[in-house]
């Protein structure tokens, strides 16, 4: 199941904990987006899309119907009235912009902030005598 905001605070725990240099940017449009609609792909399925920015690519996904873009309003790069073009991408085109080892990283990192975020962490101990 699909939780937005589970999900944004899972991503947000994570960002700041990885701090990671080697998710450097490799577009001019900032990456975040990349790394994250591939993981949002990656995990909970849906759609990858894109709309042409001034800079390059923007890319975002759609879960059942809806749109979702963890980073382009909070980062101020796409006001809340511009046209998202909706045009369909792929896993394979977004992840050029990262590399595989520290895509790892930032994914080992989602799912243990998943975990703190929906408090499963209590319930491991319960579960691994």
């Amino acid at each position: 199941m699909f939780n937005k905001m589970i999900v944004q605070e899972a991503l947000n725990r994570t960002w700041i904990l990885d701090n990671n240099p080697g998710l450097t940017p490799k577009m001019p449009t900032g990456g975040q987006d990349t790394v994250i609609s591939f993981l949002i792909n990656e995990i909970f399925g849906g759609e990858i899309l894109k709309t042409h920015m001034k800079k390059g690519w923007h890319f975002y996904n759609r879960i059942n119907g809806e749109r979702i873009d963890f980073t382009g309003l909070e980062t101020g790069r796409l006001a809340e009235n511009s046209q998202f073009e909706d045009l369909p991408s792929t896993p394979d085109e977004t992840h050029v912009y990262f590399e595989q080892v520290d895509y790892t990283r930032f994914y080992t990192g989602f799912i243990r902030a998943f975990e703190e975020t929906v408090g499963l962490e209590k319930h491991q101990t319960r579960f691994s005598s």
